[in-house]
C-alpha cells in the first residue's frame, strides 16, 4: 500500500489515475451503449438512447454556441476569466446541463468542443487537463442523470449514491495520504506542512461537505418540497461527484502548471472550496435546468 501511496502522491500521478479511470468509464460506457443498440436492434425492440435528429442536433449546436459565448462575453467583461481555473468553471455550468438533457455522449461531444473552441477565442494557459475536466463535466453529469428518474421515496436512492460517493472518496484519500511516508512533509505555497496534517483536513473538508449537503436534504424533505427535491438531489450527485473527479483531482494538475505550486498544494486549494463550490453551482443549475428543460422537453 505504501508503494501504491507513494507513487500516486508523486507529482501529479494522481491526476493520471483519475484521467485513465475517467477515459476507461467513457470506454466502457460506449462499448455498453453499442452493445445495447446492437442487441435492441436485432431483437427489434425500440431504442430509447441518444438519436443524431436534426432536432437534436440543433440543440446541440446551440448549446455550444451558448456555452463559448458566455465563456467569451465574462471573459471581456471580466478579465480575471481568461485565467483557466476561473474560465472552465463558467463554462462547466452549460456543459453540465448540456449532460444532464442529453445524457453522456452528448455532453463528451459539448465538453470537448466548448473546451477547443473557448482556448481559441479566449487565449489563455493550455493544458489537458482542462480539457479532461471539460470532457468529464459532460461526461458524469450525463452518466449520473438516471437519477432524475428517482421520484418520491426512491430520491432516498440518489442521497444514499452521494454520501456513498463521498464516503468512499474520503476513504480513499484518507488511506493513500496516511500510507505516505510521514516524514516527509507537503508544500503548501512555500511552506512545509506535516503530511499527517491533510489526512486529518480531507476528513473534516468532506464532513463539512456531507453536512451541508445533507442538511439541504432534510430541510426540502421536511417541508414537502418535493418537486425542487425530484430535481436538487440529482444536481447535487452531479456537482459532488464532478466535483471531485473533475474539478479537485484532475484541475488541480493543470492548476499546478500553470502556478507551479505544487500538485497536493492545488488539491487543497480546490478541496477547501468544496463546501461552497457544490452549493452554489447547485444553484445555478437548478436554476439553469429549470428553466431550460421545459424549453426542450423531448429533445433527448
Amino acid at each position: 500500500m505504501e508503494k501504491i501511496s507513494t507513487w500516486l502522491l508523486e507529482e501529479s500521478n494522481l491526476a493520471l489515475a483519475t484521467a485513465f479511470f475517467t477515459l476507461f468509464c467513457i470506454f466502457a460506457y460506449g462499448i455498453f451503449e453499442i452493445s445495447n443498440y446492437s442487441y435492441k436492434r436485432k431483437k427489434n425492440i425500440p431504442y430509447n438512447g441518444l438519436k443524431f435528429t436534426t432536432r437534436n442536433i440543433t440543440y446541440i449546436a446551440m448549446m455550444i454556441a451558448v456555452s463559448v459565448a458566455v465563456t467569451v462575453v465574462i471573459s471581456v467583461t471580466l478579465p480575471i476569466t481568461v485565467f483557466p481555473p476561473i474560465r472552465v468553471a463558467f463554462e462547466g455550468i452549460m456543459i453540465k446541463i448540456t449532460g444532464m438533457i442529453f445524457g453522456p455522449v452528448v455532453g463528451i461531444i459539448v465538453g470537448l468542443i466548448t473546451e477547443i473552441l473557448a482556448m481559441i477565442f479566449v487565449p489563455s494557459f493550455i493544458h489537458i487537463a482542462y480539457l479532461l475536466v471539460a470532457v468529464g463535466f459532460g461526461f458524469w453529469s450525463g452518466l449520473a442523470s438516471f437519477t432524475f428518474k428517482l421520484k418520491g421515496k426512491k430520491q432516498m436512492y440518489t442521497y444514499s449514491m452521494i454520501v456513498g460517493f463521498i464516503l468512499i472518496f474520503t476513504a480513499f484519500m484518507y488511506f493513500i495520504l496516511v500510507a505516505r511516508d510521514s516524514s516527509d512533509p507537503i508544500s503548501f505555497f512555500g511552506f512545509e506542512i506535516s503530511s499527517a496534517f491533510f489526512p486529518i483536513f480531507f476528513i473534516i473538508m468532506m464532513s463539512v461537505t456531507l453536512g451541508v449537503i445533507s442538511l439541504l436534504t432534510l430541510v426540502l424533505y421536511f417541508t414537502k418540497n418535493g418537486k425542487w427535491l425530484n430535481i436538487v438531489l440529482p444536481i447535487l450527485l452531479i456537482c459532488t461527484v464532478t466535483e471531485v473527479l473533475s474539478t479537485i483531482l484532475l484541475a488541480a494538475w493543470g492548476d499546478n502548471s500553470f502556478m507551479q505550486s505544487g500538485y497536493m498544494s492545488m488539491v487543497v486549494v480546490r478541496l477547501a472550496q468544496t463546501p461552497i463550490k457544490i452549493l452554489f453551482n447547485t444553484a445555478v443549475l437548478t436554476t439553469v435546468y429549470s428553466v431550460m428543460k421545459p424549453l426542450i422537453k423531448g429533445a433527448k
